[in-house]
């Protein structure tokens, strides 16, 4: 059950730091395109819905192994 825990982390960070490339890029970009960075936006929001999520179940799993 620690190896679940520990890969639910992993997943956390992951899509914490896709989220802060998102960021990044929206704030220092020079988009080209028609539609500008509103689907990069969208793309980092849910990447820090989904670091969210997971590190829920980080600590849902951690909780329930004790």
């Amino acid at each position: 059950m620690g190896e679940e825990s520990n890969l639910y982390m992993a997943s956390a960070v992951i899509s914490l730091l896709a989220f802060l490339v998102a960021l990044h890029y929206c704030f220092t970009g020079d988009p080209k395109s028609g539609y500008g960075i509103y689907p990069i936006l969208i793309l980092g929001l849910l990447c820090l819905a989904k670091s969210i999520e997971y590190y829920e179940k980080y600590t849902y799993k951690l909780s329930s192994n004790r």
